[in-house]
C-alpha cells in the first residue's frame, strides 16, 4: 500500500510572475521556494501548490506541456464562501461562476487566475436528503 502524506498539484503555466502574484496577493499564500522554472507556495493552513514553466529540459515529455485551463479544477475549502466572494468582487478577480449553493453540500464560485486555472471556493454545508446517502460515514 503507498500512504501518501501530504499531497499538492503542480501546474504547468507560462507566466510564473503572475502565478506568484496571484496567489500571494488574493489567496493567502506564501513562496517557500522561488526558482528559474519553478516556484511553491504554501498557504497558512498548509494548502500548497507549485507552478512550472512548460518545455524545461530536466522534465520528462509528459511534463513539458502549459496547462490549456480546461480539465482541472483546483478546489480551495474555505469557512465562508460569501465572505470570499465579496473579497473577489472587491479585488475585482476575473469570476467565472457566480457564487451559489448546490444540493450536494457546497456552497461556492469559481474564478480564473492568470494562467487560466479555475479556483472552485468551497464552503461545505449539510446536503439535501437525496445526496446524503452519497456520502461515506467515517466509522
Amino acid at each position: 500500500m503507498i500512504e501518501p502524506k501530504s499531497s499538492f498539484p503542480v501546474f504547468i503555466v507560462k507566466d510564473l510572475d503572475a502565478a506568484k502574484s496571484f496567489y500571494t496577493e488574493n489567496l493567502d499564500f506564501d513562496v517557500v521556494f522561488s526558482g528559474d522554472w519553478y516556484i511553491h507556495l504554501v498557504s497558512s493552513t498548509g494548502v500548497q501548490v507549485g507552478f512550472m514553466l512548460p518545455e524545461q529540459p530536466t522534465q520528462p515529455p509528459m511534463f513539458q506541456k502549459p496547462h490549456s485551463g480546461e480539465g482541472v479544477i483546483f478546489s480551495l475549502e474555505v469557512e465562508d464562501a460569501d465572505a470570499a466572494f465579496a473579497v473577489a468582487k472587491s479585488k475585482l478577480l476575473n469570476i467565472a461562476l457566480e457564487l451559489r449553493s448546490e444540493d450536494w453540500g457546497q456552497r461556492h464560485f469559481c474564478i480564473q487566475d492568470p494562467n487560466g486555472i479555475y479556483l472552485d471556493i468551497v464552503q461545505s454545508f449539510e446536503p439535501t436528503e437525496e445526496y446524503q446517502r452519497d456520502y461515506v460515514s467515517e466509522q
